[in-house]
């Protein structure tokens, strides 16, 4: 009689958590825990749509991890994005029931975040000087941020602003691995998809990156430093 042994299942990879928004751990651990009480943590699928131009919005939100993409739309649809919203910071920031969102503001990285209705957070703000000073802080960052690009975006050849764009989601994702399509990559620049392609061969030239099928992965950071613009850096010493 053979006797037949059978290997107990492995139990599943425990997932690593979400690390905390960045906004929300500046706050005094009290305030912290006051505004969580009004926190639900949800998820944020690629392409969801959390703002939308013209309409009010309901919810503001803290990403825990992924990446939120701000983006001004044409009336023909077209779009630019004008600025890049992760851990760092909070998406809905001015948002109220009774404002209008200028922008739409679209998830391009998968994670989780802790969204929070959008009266309930101003009045929050309101009662707690703590939380005011904090997304203050946050919202100068932000228009430094867009002041920049906005400059970048005239000024700076597509290579370097693809650079600069590959750095930046590197750093806010830690990860040198990046899941973006040449569309996407158009869009995030404001070029065609041809002026993209071009942009990410002349980078792979270099030998800074490699993409391929919707990957770029970052292979000479120092490289992708040297060919990025001053906008990259005065970020950084920002």
């Amino acid at each position: 009689m053979s006797l037949q042994t059978q290997s107990a299942p492995l139990p599943p990879a425990p997932q690593a958590p979400a690390r905390p928004n960045a906004v929300l751990s500046r706050l005094p651990k009290d305030a912290e825990q006051r505004l969580l009480v009004h926190c639900t943590r949800v998820s944020l699928p690629r392409h969801e749509l959390l703002l939308e131009a013209g309409n009010t919005a309901k919810w503001a939100y803290f990403p825990c991890s992924g990446l939120v993409s701000l983006q001004m739309m044409t009336e023909d649809a077209a779009s630019l994005e004008i600025a890049l919203i992760g851990r760092e910071g909070v998406v809905g920031l001015n948002a109220t029931p009774a404002t209008e969102s200028v922008c739409t503001a679209v998830v391009v990285v998968p994670g989780e975040a802790l969204r929070i209705r959008a009266d309930t957070l101003q009045t929050e703000s309101e009662r707690n000087p703590a939380l005011q000073r904090v997304l203050l802080v946050y919202a100068n960052t932000l228009i430094t941020e867009m002041a920049y690009g906005a400059a970048c975006h005239r000024f700076h050849t597509a290579r370097q602003r693809l650079a600069r764009w590959l750095l930046t989601v590197s750093d806010r994702t830690q990860s040198p691995h990046i899941e973006m399509t040449q569309v996407r990559l158009g869009q995030a620049l404001g070029l065609q998809r041809t002026g993209a392609t071009a942009a990410s061969i002349a980078l792979q030239d270099a030998g800074a990156i490699k993409a391929r099928h919707g990957r770029i992965t970052i292979l000479d950071r120092r490289r992708l430093e040297g060919i990025s613009c001053e906008c990259f850096r005065r970020e950084l010493q920002g």
